[in-house]
């Protein structure tokens, strides 16, 4: 039955009591896997300023939507209750692929109750208890939204948005009205252009047969919608992602997010987060986990984290069902959302690091900032090194970056060719393979990961024990690296390596183009004098194929137990290079190697104005000794001596205090280790509390060329200068838990391309800045 507005309030609040509907409890479903309208949002719509706002500290939501971004301020004060039971909703992850299910073209848009269902059918959101309806003192007015209910204090997830002043839905009395808690400031013309689509009457779609059918007599729908074909998923006005863009409190959006597609909680594995904020304010943050399978997400942790200060939030531990951050069995990924006040004169993005335990191996790995690259570089993902054999168990996984379904392509190189395998990534899912489970030819294989969309991609790779040694017996080294994006590149570096007798010294080379490359590796050492030549090899990697360069001691003259820095070109066809170095003997078997993980990092191919580790870690009854090593490793690829790294090196701990604990100076092609557990302070603080056991390290520098300038006479002067932390790794071993590791870092941004002539060997000078 048509309704009509009236004057009188009873009449209205009676014809609004059958429009806006009751809901009931339900479980929730997968959405259906077909493309939506297509919409690039990897960078998303801009967020709005705080003068938007009517208060700068109120919450923000923004809804990705069919036909784009609404961000909505939420009343906190105005309206509490409401409020934290609609972003229980949010955070949750309820109401994402949802759909809007009325659309009333001259009175509101309603939502928040239904998804569409891999079946083809309808699923209802899962709701939790009912609220009391508020008085907030805000009226039903244009751009306002508020919680849809059937009797008084019945709301749960429904929420309805105003097209029009509809004055006569406010609350007159305790019986009465409906509670407006926020505003749109940001999409109304997203919001016009749905009510601009034609509601249909789907109440005899098959799709939506049974008791709740007349839930929807005005269903707005896209341009995909038939008549003949009925409802799918394309045709409904979806709800893509719900999210918190600026929390309560704050003073401003979060500006910048941290992903890592790895995560899996089960009854023998332990998942750690390190967050470190490199800023002088406090940081605001929320961690993300997004599944594979079931509800696609939600936020498992937020909160605010001191200045110069670390933090350390626990996921899972094996063994304890308490610790339930995570959903068990299902693999997740985890984005990390960050933002600092807005009169901070430098923002720079926080560090994060994943120390995960399984398989009787250790990985760790920083996260992975996709807003430092271009989106053409966040199509195409590098792994030079994945050992596929009968004692290893991989895994490849990608987290989609966008609201856009995509199929993800993984090309793999064999020894006897390329395997193709395809997989369908829904918006915003974590996915990807079960290396071990492919059927694939054993070996040493390469991958290429390919998507029409950004995606973010890791590898994990984890060692069984051989036959009859039990697992916390056996040495089973486990490596974990995040891809190279952006499809291999011509020149690289890693600023550490360890080179010892009775290890796998690995440089891993894959080529996927369709060019040979010879590669020229160059070895850094630490005792290398300044007029002498480093250590120079060539590597031929065919096109479509991968190579291993190993860096033997006595083949190269190197003394065991040196650390060096290593640099490649490649010519004109772009590589992609990993290291990795684990102990040859009694692999598989029984423990008595000199470590248990296997080191493992990806070259980079950037400069980096600054570079953060967040997950170093150092017991102080072993401090300083054999037993326990925490080097870290700086090198300036600058090609020509006379340009000087000035480094600095802070230590942060998770009560804001930082130790400048090392300082000193790099001529170009030169490195240093610096070992952490000699630094007295470092070592001193440590000693005063088993909390500051883990903490994270700032590097901080500048390059100058310190050569005189043509034309300015026999006083010179520096005429180059560069604000650069210079190449750094870090490499941690635990001989006595049997743990190593290898890691690059987070950085704050990139300064240059390792392409750039003036830090490849034969580069030319520094131009004037």
């Amino acid at each position: 039955m048509q309704w009509k507005r009236e004057s009188n309030l009873s009449r209205i609040l009676g014809a609004v009591s059958r429009r806006l509907l009751s809901l009931s409890a339900g479980g929730s479903s997968e959405p259906r896997m077909e493309a939506l309208e297509p919409r690039l949002v990897l960078s998303g719509t801009p967020l709005p300023s705080i003068g938007d706002l009517e208060s700068p500290t109120n919450t923000v939501i923004r809804f990705e939507t069919t036909y784009g971004d609404v961000d909505i301020e939420m009343f906190d004060t105005a309206a509490p209750i409401t409020v934290t039971n609609f972003l229980n909703y949010v955070t949750s992850g309820r109401l994402d692929s949802t759909f809007f299910h009325r659309s009333d073209t001259d009175f509101v848009l309603q939502g928040g109750g239904f998804s569409y269902t891999n079946a083809g059918g309808l699923a209802e959101v899962s709701s939790d208890a009912p609220i009391v309806r508020e008085t907030t003192g805000r009226s039903n007015v244009a751009r306002t939204i508020a919680m849809a209910r059937s009797t008084i204090n019945s709301a749960t997830s429904q929420f309805f948005i105003n097209y029009v002043d509809n004055v006569g839905l406010d609350p007159t009395g305790p019986g009465n009205g409906f509670a407006v808690f926020g505003r749109v400031i940001q999409g109304w013309n997203v919001i016009q252009a749905i009510q601009a689509r034609p509601p249909q009457n789907l109440t005899t779609d098959p799709a939506f047969a049974g008791t709740l059918a007349s839930n929807f007599g005005e269903v707005p729908v896209t341009e995909s919608f038939s008549t003949t074909t009925g409802v799918r998923e394309a045709a409904l006005v979806t709800l893509i992602n719900a999210e918190i863009v600026k929390p309560q409190g704050a003073f401003t959006f979060f500006e910048d997010r941290l992903v890592m597609p790895e995560g899996y909680r089960s009854d023998t594995a332990s998942e750690l987060i390190e967050l470190t904020n490199p800023n002088s304010q406090t940081m605001t943050y929320q961690v993300i986990a997004r599944y594979e399978t079931g509800v696609r997400e939600n936020v498992i942790a937020s909160g605010t984290i001191a200045a110069n200060s670390s933090l350390e939030i626990a996921l899972s531990r094996a063994g304890d069902a308490a610790l339930n951050l995570v959903r068990s069995g299902t693999p997740y990924s985890l984005t990390i959302e960050t933002a600092v006040s807005t009169d901070a004169e430098e923002f720079l993005p926080a560090g994060a690091s994943l120390n995960r335990t399984d398989f009787n191996g250790t990985t760790s790995e920083a996260f992975f900032n996709p807003g430092l690259w271009s989106n053409s570089d966040l199509l195409t993902w590098d792994l030079p090194r994945i050992e596929r054999n009968s004692l290893s168990r991989e895994f490849i996984v990608w987290q989609n970056l966008t609201d856009q379904q995509l199929v993800v392509q993984t090309q793999f190189i064999t020894a006897t060719g390329t395997v193709d395998v395809f997989r369908v990534l829904p918006a915003y899912r974590r996915g990807g393979l079960e290396v071990h489970s492919l059927s694939l030819p054993e070996g040493t294989l390469a991958a290429r990961v390919i998507a029409a969309q950004p995606i973010a991609v890791a590898l994990s790779d984890f060692d069984l024990p051989s036959a009859g040694v039990a697992a916390n017996a056996a040495y089973t080294p486990a490596f974990g690296v995040v891809g190279m994006p952006g499809g291999g590149t011509i020149s690289g570096a890693l600023a550490g390596v360890e080179v010892n007798t009775g290890f796998a010294n690995l440089l891993s080379i894959s080529n996927a183009g369709n060019t040979a490359a010879v590669v020229t590796i160059r070895l850094w050492s630490d005792t290398r004098l300044p007029t002498e030549d480093p250590i120079t090899r060539s590597q031929i990697v065919l096109a479509g194929q991968r190579a291993d360069f190993v860096i033997d001691p006595i083949l190269l003259g190197i003394t065991p137990g040196s650390r060096m820095s290593v640099t490649y070109t490649s010519g004109s066809a772009p590589v992609a290079v990993q290291y990795t170095n684990f102990a040859e003997a009694g692999r598989n078997a029984a423990a008595g190697a000199a470590k248990q993980d296997g080191y493992a990092t990806m070259f980079a191919t950037r400069l980096a104005e600054r570079s953060i580790f967040s997950d170093v870690f150092l017991d102080p009854t072993r401090a300083g000794s054999a037993n326990q090593q925490n080097v870290l490793a700086i090198f300036n690829p600058y090609a020509t001596t006379a340009a000087v790294l000035t480094y600095n090196v802070q230590f942060l701990f998770s009560d804001g205090t930082v130790i400048d604990g090392a300082t000193g100076t790099l001529d170009g092609n030169e490195r240093t280790s610096i070992a952490i557990g000699s630094i007295t302070d470092v070592v001193n603080k440590v000693n005063t509390g088993e909390q500051f056991r883990r903490f994270s390290i700032v590097v901080s520098g500048t390059v100058e060329d310190l050569s005189p300038p043509p034309g300015d006479g026999p006083e010179g002067g520096s005429f180059y200068s560069q604000t650069t932390s210079g190449l750094v790794s870090l490499m941690r071993l635990d001989t006595v838990l049997g743990r190593g590791i290898a890691t690059g870092p987070n950085v704050t941004s990139f300064v240059l391309s390792l392409t750039d002539p003036v830090l490849t060997p034969g580069g030319t000078t520094p131009s004037p800045v």
